[in-house]
């Protein structure tokens, strides 16, 4: 006759024999050292990857979407006290090297390092809102190195040229404020909830999820790492089309290049010999335009007296390839939006339009428009009283 052993009773032994049952306490130490070993992880990291240095670096176009190193550039340039050129592929210079965007040639002009380029390509006012809040940190912040240097009243501020195109107010689809879905630059950095974005339809699960991860610092590092080494992808399916390789090697701590140009390379040629046409976008009123609300909210932040200041470039577009109709509305634009400048006391030039061969495209200007940019810029009363070391 089989004998059977006999069966605890199920409530003697709640958990199975190799469970571990940890109290609140020992919860809550667990999470601290993990927290530690991410912070520290993340901290070493920073000093086994070290940024180019260069003063005319930039974020490099294969890590546009790479929003921790965008971060690290950000207080680096914070550190050195440099004025911060901000906005999007127009700042970033899409058709231009490094040393021949704006923040180059002011640097050229000044002889000196002063300025920093904060461009991002393909970023859009929505972006740049979600960017600084979340990702510049060094964009103006209370620094705690001021705030213990000068016992508690001490404010670490930034001087920041903020740039405005136009280009994003050319159609709904730009200003995202079109109902019909499409894939638009930088979803991650968007409103996930409030203000509505009637273009995106992500799921509730998809924006938790970015949203979560806004707030955790090693997951923007994860999607450096993937970023800057796994071309953007997971662990996991890169190894399915690599099997044979090791992933660690894969990590060289060697960065891509701020003078890489964007994929595929882009035509460096005036529009006019290009082909271009002249167009006449639909443009969005201003009282409508989410982009220009966007704008509007960067701006007053970045001009808090606790942030430093911010001066403002408008434009200047490419009008030579505008339609009459559409050249007049454009104008009625830049009018509105000098005049909220004026009411908001925020300084800003809008220089006329630079000579038609000197444009690439809409609104980005060649290495020459660039240098005549600077030269203006640096020549206006507004600029020279706003470029100066903020107290």
């Amino acid at each position: 006759m089989t004998q059977h052993a006999s069966q605890p009773d199920a409530g003697d032994v709640p958990f199975a024999s190799h469970a571990v049952r940890l109290s609140w306490v020992e919860w809550l130490v667990a999470l601290t050292v993990v927290a530690a070993v991410l912070a520290a992880l993340s901290w070493a990291w920073q000093r086994a990857e070290p940024l180019a240095g260069s003063r005319d670096d930039r974020l490099p176009y294969r890590l546009s979407n790479d929003y921790w190193q965008f971060e690290r550039l950000a207080n680096a340039a914070g550190r050195l006290e440099r004025t911060l050129v901000v906005g999007d592929s127009v700042v970033w210079g899409h058709y231009v090297a490094p040393h021949e965007t704006l923040s180059g040639w002011l640097n050229a002009r000044t002889g000196g390092d002063g300025f920093a380029n904060l461009g991002v390509d393909g970023i859009h006012p929505v972006a740049l809102e979600g960017l600084i809040e979340h990702y510049g940190g060094g964009i103006g912040p209370v620094a705690l190195e001021g705030l213990i240097e000068h016992y508690g009243i001490g404010i670490d501020r930034r001087n920041v040229v903020l740039h405005l195109n136009f280009l994003w107010m050319s159609s709904a689809r730009h200003d995202l404020s079109s109902r019909k879905e499409f894939a638009f630059n930088h979803p991650r950095l968007v409103p996930q909830f409030r203000p509505a974005i009637p273009c995106y339809r992500a799921t509730v699960s998809e924006r938790l999820a970015i949203v979560v991860g806004r707030e955790a610092p090693f997951l923007a590092w994860a999607d450096h790492v993937r970023t800057a080494y796994f071309d953007g992808r997971d662990l996991a399916s890169w190894t399915l089309d690599h099997p044979y390789a090791c992933p660690w090697r894969q990590v060289t701590f060697a960065l891509p290049s701020a003078a890489d140009p964007p994929v595929p390379p882009p035509d460096a040629r005036p529009w006019t010999e290009k082909g271009l046409p002249r167009f006449s976008p639909r443009w969005v009123d201003l009282d409508e335009s989410l982009q220009w609300a966007a704008f509007r909210r960067t701006a007053e932040r970045l001009a808090t007296p606790w942030r430093g200041r911010v001066f403002v470039v408008v434009g200047p577009f490419n009008e030579h390839m505008l339609e009459d109709e559409a050249l007049a509305a454009y104008k009625r634009l830049t009018r509105q939006a000098q005049a909220w400048l004026d009411a908001r006391g925020i300084p800003y030039l809008a220089p006329e339009a630079l000579p038609s061969r000197l444009y690439a495209d809409a609104s980005h200007p060649l290495a020459e428009g660039y240098r005549r940019l600077a030269e203006t810029l640096l020549a206006d009363k507004a600029f020279q009283e706003f470029n100066v070391p903020v107290d």
